[in-house]
């Protein structure tokens, strides 16, 4: 899909958003730059969230529910729930969208308004935050809803760049709450918390790295 039609769309029907937090969002998010391409799918209804994307060959399902952290490899069959942070339940209690939320993030850091700016034939508003450690930029609609459309991150230390572009934003699909549910069949380990901090540097074996650590252990 072209930039302009997948912008068009990011706007289309939110106009009702806050009044239908509790429905289906869904979302893509292209990744490039000094890090591998990957595309996200991201859905969330409330604080239930799913993500699949593909990692060297693996399709990676990741499902935050209640206060566990699911992470499924469909192609080993592989999957491990890890026992969330008290804070990640917390900040998901206060009712926010789970993905997504790059603009909160980088206000709460310090971020501030650069300028109004155009993006695949629309306008999207620019914020940024610049720091030792390198520079932070994200643009979001210019609705009420502030959706990210495009995000910029520069380390300074190792020079490296990334980007990520958000595309197809919508609530126009439907799907059951089972949609959030791990796949019965493939069986889960089952991890505390404490376990996962003492031994993920060392001896651990997961299906694949936290992709939303925020989600897993609080924002920080």
């Amino acid at each position: 899909m072209c930039g302009a039609l997948a912008f068009t769309v990011a706007l289309f029907g939110l106009a009702a958003g806050n009044a239908r937090a509790q429905e289906l969002w869904y979302a893509e998010k292209y990744a490039a730059g000094d890090v591998p391409i990957s595309v996200e799918q991201l859905w969330s209804r409330g604080p239930l969230f799913r993500s699949e994307t593909v990692i060297a060959g693996h399709p990676i399902v990741t499902i935050v529910r209640a206060d566990r952290y699911i992470i499924i490899d469909r192609l080993t069959q592989k999957g491990v729930s890890i026992e969330r942070h008290p804070k990640a339940l917390k900040e998901s209690a206060a009712g926010k969208r789970p993905f997504g939320t790059e603009l909160e993030a980088l206000l709460a850091a310090g971020g501030e308004f650069v300028r109004e700016q155009d993006y695949a034939g629309n306008k999207c508003d620019l914020y940024r935050l610049t720091s030792q450690e390198g520079r932070r930029e994200v643009c979001v609609t210019q609705d009420d809803e502030k959706l990210p459309v495009l995000t910029r991150v520069w380390m300074r230390s190792t020079q490296r760049r990334a980007e990520s572009r958000f595309m197809n934003w919508t609530q126009q699909v439907e799907a059951p709450e089972s949609f959030f549910d791990p796949d019965p069949r493939i069986p889960l380990s089952q991890i505390s918390y404490q376990e996962y901090t003492e031994r993920a540097a060392t001896d651990l074996e997961i299906p694949a790295p936290p992709l939303y650590r925020a989600l897993l252990h609080g924002s920080r």
